[in-house]
């Protein structure tokens, strides 16, 4: 008995139960949906008013969602996104019993039917509307809670930093303001993570590597008002860049010097360097019109381009005043400086155990005596010696001069790598 008695029970509770949820999960009718816009919009007494704030202050919680990069614009230094916001507050108006109306939790109505906060991108570079979005839905939940998510396809102007190109990072922000209401009507705040990147696709130049929300305040005279800012920052994928700028860049920089490896008696020396000097003009003119025009950040690569265009251009001049010693007649002597020169760097040459084939001119006018037995003849700066010829010292500054300009690039081109390294 007292087991029959048990089970009676459990199954009167169970179809209490039954009873209780086919009661609250009663299907949507259009009826008692109009019934709550009715109730909310159509009341002659103290009816709705889109014009009165909901409560004084209004808290406003906002959060980004982002869908896409649009573009990162470094000439322009435009940055542009797709996502919406989700513009979250309470308007106890809006209220009702979801019970007296069939147990419907949500309504929705166009946003210019109920107040919301006029909402503007301060950084913007595209014509301001009267608000954020055009003719959005505003979810209205029972308990007052209204949810309003207006699309923004934003272009917002952004400071790019190209110092470290193609090494670089950007960092970008939407500026969110509260427009006409001051921070004791309209307080804007973060709604969870300030920024949502669930739903973000990647873009194939740029990789997200962090977000960041902060507060601030606008002050405009006596008046404060709410702003959000919504930082992104983007790092770029240089592996394109080092195939098709940094290569052809540090390989046009050693054609440069290896000018000096043509024999002086080649006419088409001039031409060569002329021509890798037009090159390296050209790649400078093209990276500098893709950089912003602008003085605050200057590109490592553009500063790297120029001097080696300078640095051509020395080789240029250089070569044409060897190439007219080369050919000058013999009665036309070099200035003595140049002889000195030399010499110096002969003798220097001779305590390595080198000679040049200058020294030949002065091994004829020591005695085989005098030789030393492993063969090198030192050449003192004491003894009296007979001036090089003119084509003597166009060879010996062709070769010195390919050796300093050698040490040169080598720095260059080894400094440039290691200032481009410290941006990661």
């Amino acid at each position: 008995m007292v087991s029959t008695g048990i089970s009676v029970r459990r199954g009167i509770m169970f179809v209490l139960i039954c009873i209780d949820l086919l009661k609250h999960s009663t299907s949507y009718t259009v009826n008692d949906a109009n019934e709550i816009h009715k109730f909310l919009f159509n009341q002659t007494d103290n009816g709705y008013n889109k014009l009165v704030l909901p409560n004084y202050p209004v808290n406003v919680q906002v959060e980004y969602t982002l869908l896409a990069l649009n573009s990162l614009d470094i000439k322009e230094q435009v940055f542009g996104t797709s996502g919406w916001f989700a513009v979250e507050w309470i308007d106890r108006r809006l209220s009702w019993t979801n019970s007296s109306f069939g147990y419907i939790d949500y309504i929705y109505v166009p946003e210019d039917q109920v107040w919301h906060p006029k909402l503007i991108v301060q950084n913007s570079i595209v014509e301001l509307q009267k608000s954020l979005g055009a003719e959005q839905t505003v979810r209205i939940k029972y308990d007052g809670e209204v949810l309003w998510e207006p699309s923004a396809v934003l272009s917002t102007a952004c400071d790019m930093n190209v110092k470290y190109f193609p090494y670089d990072s950007q960092s970008c922000t939407i500026e969110l303001a509260s427009w006409g209401f001051p921070t004791d009507a309209v307080n804007l705040e973060f709604l969870e993570t300030g920024i949502n990147t669930s739903k973000y696709n990647e873009d194939g130049e740029w990789d997200l590597i962090s977000t960041y929300s902060k507060n601030k305040t606008i002050i405009d005279g006596k008046l404060k008002f709410s702003e959000l800012l919504f930082e992104m920052e983007f790092k770029r994928y240089y592996s394109h860049y080092l195939m098709s700028v940094i290569f052809p860049t540090i390989l046009t920089a050693i054609l440069t010097f290896v000018t000096f490896f043509l024999p002086l008696e080649s006419g088409d020396k001039i031409g060569y360097i002329l021509t890798v000097l037009l090159a390296l003009a050209v790649l400078l003119t093209l990276f500098s019109d893709s950089m912003p025009t602008t003085s605050k950040h200057t590109s490592v690569l553009v500063v790297f381009l120029t001097v080696t265009l300078g640095m051509a251009a020395l080789v240029v001049i250089f070569t044409i005043f060897i190439i007219r010693l080369f050919h000058q007649p013999e009665h036309e002597k070099a200035p003595k400086w140049m002889h000195s020169l030399a010499r110096k760097f002969l003798q220097l040459k001779c305590r390595s155990g080198r000679i040049n084939q200058l020294d030949h001119l002065y091994q004829s006018q020591i005695s085989e005596n005098d030789k030393p037995k492993d063969g090198r003849v030192c050449l003192e700066s004491s003894e009296p010696f007979a001036p090089y010829s003119n084509k003597e010292l166009a060879e010996f500054f062709d070769y010195f001069l390919f050796g300093v300009f050698t040490v040169l690039y080598i720095l260059v081109l080894l400094c440039f790598p290691i200032v481009l390294s410290t941006s990661t």
